[in-house]
């Protein structure tokens, strides 16, 4: 039987043999029409690229409780969740952190998903939207102030964050073809800087790595990951400019075959970087359980515009 990981990963790597990267789409805030909850991480990339219009999602007993059904033939979408059992030694005694609280073994559990869209005879709740009042660039750009990480320099030629002097430097925003661009560029680099040692002490981040590395590419995928969670709540996602050769396509395809559980663990990590960008969780996970096992002078036009590359703009500078 395959497993989650594999699952999930399939799924992935199917949308860019297709030359769709599934993190580079707007995706809806997707929720269990039950408990109302919103799905993150992993569960909101897996549910929020299917082609389905409606934000809902149940299981098949959750249909049936609701009146309804799901149709016959319709194939369900895979969700990951976390259970927790308390760790102990061999006497039994409970095992404790080094911040004195219980210690516990993640274990991993799934369930499989329909959306309203495959159901019959399920009323879709009110989904009551406030309309939105301030521009995108402007929600983006409080993104960035309200997070607070570090210094942001403008100076050279490529984005960077630079763990050691804990610091992001960014091109001039006038060399790059929109303020879309420039935003998610640096959300990208934000991301990089959540992993520092003083904040979610990320080991692609704290220890230094060869570029190119199984680490270095984990690391850029949690990156890439954090900027299209941060730019698809400031609302400029569909307007970034991506140029997505087959290099770079076949480079995280290979990547995502090499480590099924790469996916899953990195949008788990680029959550907890969100999380602590938007202020929603400002402190280290006690268990991470990743591991599963001033406004700057334009420039004049004959200077090169900046194209999207994590081969080439994102550097980390240890």
């Amino acid at each position: 039987m395959k497993d989650i990981h594999s699952a999930i990963t399939e799924r992935f790597i199917e949308q860019l043999r297709a030359g769709c990267v599934p993190w580079q789409r707007p995706w809806r805030s997707v929720q269990n029409i039950v408990s109302r909850k919103v799905y993150r991480g992993i569960n909101c990339l897996t549910l929020g690229s299917t082609q389905y219009g409606s934000p809902f999602w149940m299981t098949f007993r959750q249909a049936y409780d609701l009146g309804g059904y799901i149709r016959k033939g319709e194939k369900s979408s895979p969700v990951i969740f976390w259970k927790f059992q308390e760790k102990r030694d061999p006497n039994g005694n409970l095992v404790f952190t080094a911040k004195g609280k219980p210690d516990y073994i993640p274990f991993i559990r799934w369930s499989n998903l329909f959306n309203l869209d495959q159901t019959e005879g399920v009323k879709a709740p009110d989904l009551t939207v406030a309309p939105e009042t301030m521009p995108a660039i402007a929600r983006a750009e409080a993104l960035v102030q309200q997070a607070n990480l570090c210094p942001i320099r403008t100076e050279g030629f490529a984005a960077a964050y630079s763990p050691r002097d804990d610091l992001i430097r960014m091109p001039p925003r006038g060399i790059f073809r929109s303020s879309e661009d420039y935003h998610h560029t640096l959300f990208h680099e934000m991301t990089h800087a959540t992993g520092h040692g003083s904040r979610l002490d990320r080991e692609g981040v704290t220890n230094p790595i060869k570029f190119g590395s199984e680490r270095y590419s984990k690391e850029e995928l949690i990156a890439e990951l954090g900027a299209a969670f941060l730019s698809n709540q400031a609302g400029i996602l569909d307007q970034v400019r991506f140029d997505n050769s087959a290099a770079y396509l076949e480079s995280w395809i290979k990547n995502l075959k090499d480590d099924p559980t790469l996916i899953v663990s990195a949008a788990s990590q680029a959550q907890h970087g969100f999380d602590w960008v938007t202020g929603q969780r400002h402190e280290k996970p006690e268990n991470q359980h990743e591991h599963i096992q001033p406004s700057p002078t334009p420039l004049p036009p004959s200077y090169p515009e900046l194209r999207r590359s994590s081969a080439t703009l994102h550097r980390l500078r240890y």
